[in-house]
């Protein structure tokens, strides 16, 4: 009889230290999406249902400490709290004696997003599961504006997550952008650019949309419909070239005439030149009359001759 009292207690006593090993559970749900600058609950509660007012209850991300919010001996301890979240944070006590104690952070940010761990200590036992807090925003309405004849931008922001912009024609078909560029501003929001050669479609449409299937778009009227693209596309292409190609023609014709004229004068002056050069050097030619004479003096009378010929040609020119 004693052998059987001693399995029986040996059993119940397993069982104890078994029910001890999972005297609570701490649960939540796997993600909570919040907008920006809203406020959020993550929830979090016990199972089974009991009061936690003795117990420490911390919220944390991604450390145990310092941490989002400290619940403990019976109070809220703000102590070794992060920065971020002063004055931001409260634990919802309504319900903290059947288990409940949801924790609320006021006007999210995007540094808030990530995963949140809630930890529950009753001094016997411990628990804790995460929850996914995922922070978005939908921005601007995209706007489109011409840059050029040629070309169309389309922008938007205040985005989260990262968004991606697709153009589209009237028909539904998409345009392939030329040039697209992603920038996150100083709220770390994203502002996203586009931009397409002016396609031939009477109307074109911008949407801009997240990973969260949040989108937003705006359509603009190019053209209208059943207007060739040569009745306004090549006179805004052309207005300009038609007035430039007639001032550069204009200009070569002006630089040819100058050209022209300053050949003629230079031609009249070298025949001056040639004339006055053959008197003189004649003339000096003439005055000598025996051959030794002339040979003897030809050169330095070819030289004065020369010289004078020089000078009195410039100053006739002159």
């Amino acid at each position: 009889m004693a052998h059987i009292i001693l399995i029986g207690l040996c059993i119940f006593l397993t069982q104890y230290k078994e029910s001890l090993s999972i005297r609570f559970k701490v649960t939540s749900v796997p993600s909570v999406v919040a907008a920006f600058g809203s406020d959020v609950v993550l929830p979090c509660r016990l199972t089974p249902e009991m009061n936690v007012e003795k117990m420490e209850i911390r919220w944390f991300k991604p450390m145990y400490q310092p941490y989002v919010h400290l619940y403990i001996n019976g109070k809220d301890d703000y102590l070794i709290q992060m920065p971020q979240f002063t004055n931001r944070t409260e634990l919802i006590k309504e319900n903290i004696t059947r288990g409940v104690f949801p924790l609320m952070i006021r006007n999210i940010t995007v540094q808030d997003s990530g995963k949140y761990y809630c930890f529950v200590d009753s001094g016997d036992h411990e628990s804790r599961t995460t929850i996914e807090l995922n922070v978005t925003a939908v921005g601007t309405r995209p706007n489109i504006s011409k840059v050029n004849n040629d070309t169309l931008l389309c922008e938007s922001c205040d985005w989260l997550p990262k968004p991606y912009l697709t153009w589209t024609d009237n028909e539904g078909k998409q345009i392939m952008s030329s040039v697209e560029r992603v920038l996150r501003d100083e709220k770390s929001l994203y502002c996203i650019t586009s931009i397409i050669n002016l396609p031939s479609t009477s109307n074109i449409t911008c949407t801009v949309s997240n990973s969260l299937n949040q989108s937003k778009e705006f359509s603009m009227q190019i053209r209208e419909k059943g207007q060739p693209q040569t009745c306004r596309d090549l006179y805004s292409r052309y207005i300009i070239f038609w007035p430039c190609l007639a001032v550069t023609l204009g200009c070569i014709c002006l630089l040819l005439k100058s050209h022209r004229e300053h050949q003629k004068e230079y031609g009249q002056l070298q025949k001056k030149y040639d004339a006055l050069l053959g008197s003189l050097c004649k003339s000096c030619n003439n005055n000598w009359t025996h051959p030794a004479e002339k040979a003897a003096q030809i050169a330095s009378l070819s030289r004065s001759c020369c010289k004078c010929h020089i000078l009195d040609g410039m100053n006739w020119a002159g």
